[in-house]
């Protein structure tokens, strides 16, 4: 999955991004907290918290998206969250420009 992508890494979270094979696909999105995040309960919060900021996200279609949560991760609000996982994706140019996505769930 991670052959011929493109990253970008902040403090809360590393993301790998690639176009998939079809442009009419919606983008997908996986998540990893490995054990270095913390126990259980940390990485479980951690990957919850960039689920929601990535649901918040607008990904262009046809893009394949992975986030690896930092440990500082757990410990963080999810506008911060959000916040960073947005300034990532436009510097990638990953971002749907005509479907941005607030993160109240209303557009911007």
């Amino acid at each position: 999955m991670l052959r011929g992508r493109r990253q970008r890494a902040g403090r809360f979270v590393a993301l790998h991004a690639r176009s998939a094979e079809g442009v009419d696909t919606p983008a997908r999105v996986a998540v990893i907290a490995s054990r270095r995040v913390g126990n259980a309960v940390r990485r479980n919060r951690a990957k919850r918290l960039l689920r929601e900021a990535a649901r918040h996200t607008a990904f262009l279609p046809g893009t394949d998206v992975v986030l690896v949560a930092r440990p500082s991760a757990a410990s963080q609000r999810m506008g911060a969250v959000h916040d960073e996982l947005a300034g990532l994706a436009d510097r990638l140019g990953v971002l749907d420009p005509g479907a941005c996505v607030g993160r109240d769930g209303g557009p911007q």
